[in-house]
């Protein structure tokens, strides 16, 4: 019996060790200038577009996109960017995404609004913020396509 117990424990242990080790990241560098997350099925630019940008501004930029040489990129939705958000990871800018997705601001504008506000996704604290359309802080836009 304690044999049983032995094996059983060891087998628990190594695979608590192993499996977390082999643990494929959903995260694929697509080598163009995408990423692709495997486990949404969609593709992001691999980096905002650099520069402070209104709502506007956001979704034009978005809509003519050409990244990977796709042109159906869209301005992702809330809930998109919010899948991509990770507590427990930091870009090289310290904010909490992959470090294949270059997020140079705390915010990227999201497609969602409310009559003259829109919302933005915060990525250092992982909240959503309803902002004037027209304002242009401290946010970027990130491309999304879906490929699925």
């Amino acid at each position: 019996m304690q044999k049983i117990i032995f094996v059983f424990v060891l087998f628990a242990l190594i695979g608590f060790l192993v499996v977390p080790a082999m643990a494929p990241d959903h995260f694929v560098n697509n080598s163009d200038g995408t990423v692709t997350d495997t486990k949404t099925g969609l593709m992001w630019a691999a980096q905002d577009n650099g520069s402070l940008v209104s709502w506007h501004t956001a979704r034009t930029y978005s809509q003519n996109y050409s990244g990977g040489g796709y042109t159906d990129w869209r301005m992702p939705n809330l809930t998109e960017l919010a899948s991509i958000y990770d507590p427990k990871e930091k870009n090289n800018h310290g904010y909490h995404v992959t470090k294949l997705i270059d997020i140079s601001a705390a915010s990227c504008w999201a497609s969602d609004t409310r009559g003259y506000k829109a919302a933005r996704f915060n990525f250092t604290y992982g909240r959503v913020y309803w902002l004037r359309k027209s304002y242009s802080g401290p946010g970027r836009v990130l491309p999304v396509r879906s490929v699925k």
